[in-house]
């Protein structure tokens, strides 16, 4: 499972609202799967990582079925 709390703790720690992401061109479409947590493609997170430039480790997190 795909956990983007990781993105929401960072934004939160930098004072930003995720919406402000679509100043930077990401896709309302995307951020709406984020809100969702629903997968993204990787090219994607790399993007937001750029942007807050921050780890991928600050972004998404992946919850593997025998730890939930």
């Amino acid at each position: 499972m795909i956990s983007y709390e990781p993105l929401f703790n960072t934004l939160n720690e930098k004072g930003i609202v995720i919406s402000a992401l679509r100043e930077h061109g990401v896709h309302p479409t995307t951020i709406a799967s984020i809100n969702s947590n629903e997968s993204i493609k990787l090219e994607k997170i790399d993007k937001i990582c750029n942007i807050l430039a921050v780890p991928i480790e600050r972004v998404v997190t992946i919850i593997l079925d025998n730890q939930r």
